[in-house]
């Protein structure tokens, strides 16, 4: 079989905590968590990705119900999707976002996060 490059989150096992110097991303956790809550909703897991993009993940819920929050780097787009037991992950909204440092992104996610009247309800 061919060598495949592997992708580790938040580096190789064996170097976790020797110099290494951690992604922005993970630097964001705290803010993004508590935007996050400010606007209701409860953050079970935060994951960022190492790399030159900086992507990250928040796995959200309200409600009893199971949301994912994710800023895409490469593409440059905040995410915001819901679980539906029947066909999985659904799209409520998405939206360019800038990597504009914490602030930008802590703005971003307070928008993402509030309803519009454009959106349609959860069927």
């Amino acid at each position: 079989m061919a060598e495949q490059p592997v992708f580790w989150l938040g580096g190789k096992p064996s170097t976790k905590d020797k110099g290494r110097e951690p992604p922005e991303a993970e630097r964001y956790e705290a803010a993004l968590r508590e935007a996050c809550e400010a606007c209701g909703y409860e953050v079970d897991e935060y994951v960022t990705a190492l790399g030159g993009f900086g992507g990250w993940l928040a796995h959200l819920e309200r409600d009893h119900t199971r949301y994912r929050l994710f800023w895409n780097g490469k593409a440059g787009q905040l995410a915001f999707e819901e679980h539906r037991e029947r066909s999985g992950w659904h799209e409520l909204r998405a939206r360019e976002t800038p990597d504009e440092g914490l602030p930008g992104f802590i703005n971003a996610v307070r928008n993402i996060l509030q309803p519009d009247s454009t959106d349609k309800p959860s069927a």
